[in-house]
């Protein structure tokens, strides 16, 4: 079983276990998913701790910090509203997926996206995850999407979950991208289970949120995206 207690400065759940190999390709993308430079592989690379090589662009490299503050804007609303959750099923397995090295694309209606959730009840919208998501415009989570395309076996979501999820969530009735294994594999991860990777992800945001509030599209973005105040967005922004 895996253990939770709940941090009472952050009033977020801490999971008591080594991050894992697993949990960082099932918030990204296993090894050589893909052929080209993308978002969510830099996203990888700094989870890791890799240094980014200069094959990837700087719109490439921003957009990976923007999906890096979506991960951890969600998953701290999330966190929030799973705090009296004490435990869930280890779901690390022996053999790992990424084997599974064959994939196509196909189109997925969002809402049909499923994922491993709670023993008791499936996950609804509680009050804090609903009330970030409801700050994303749709265009953006469009890209987003686009930058982090899920890898699904069936319809349930075994890589890029926190874009399955925000997809499943914001864009329902949107056919989407997803990349699907050539071979039937059970799903891993609740969504909850990404809490371990919150200090992680959050270390990563300081390091870099001014140049996330610059480089979002737009100020109600960055706003929606970190933890400045209206007045220090527009400060930041209107310096460059």
């Amino acid at each position: 079983m895996l253990f939770y207690y709940c941090d009472a400065k952050n009033n977020l759940p801490v999971q008591k276990k080594m991050m894992t190999p697993l949990l960082i390709d099932a918030l990204t993308i296993s090894e050589g998913r893909f052929e080209k430079p993308c978002p969510v592989l830099v996203l990888k690379m700094m989870l890791l701790n890799e240094e980014i090589s200069s094959e990837f662009s700087e719109k490439i490299k921003n957009q990976a910090l923007l999906l890096l503050a979506t991960y951890r804007k969600l998953l701290r609303a999330v966190a929030r509203d799973l705090c009296d959750v004490k435990t869930l099923k280890d779901s690390v397995k022996r053999r790992h997926w990424g084997k599974v090295d064959k994939v196509q694309d196909k189109m997925v209606v969002a809402k049909e996206l499923r994922l491993k959730h709670l023993d008791l009840e499936e996950m609804p919208l509680f009050f804090h995850t609903q009330h970030f998501l409801k700050k994303l415009p749709i265009s953006f989570v469009q890209k987003l999407v686009d930058w982090a395309p899920p890898a699904v076996s069936g319809t349930f979501l075994i890589e890029n979950i926190v874009a399955g999820y925000i997809a499943q969530k914001l864009l329902p009735l949107e056919k989407i991208k997803v990349k699907e294994l050539g071979k039937s594999v059970q799903p891993y991860f609740h969504i909850a289970d990404f809490f371990v990777l919150l200090p992680q992800l959050e270390e990563l945001y300081q390091k870099y949120q001014k140049q996330i509030v610059c480089v979002a599209p737009t100020a109600e973005i960055a706003l929606a995206l970190t933890d400045f105040k209206k007045a220090w967005i527009y400060r930041i922004r209107s310096s460059l």
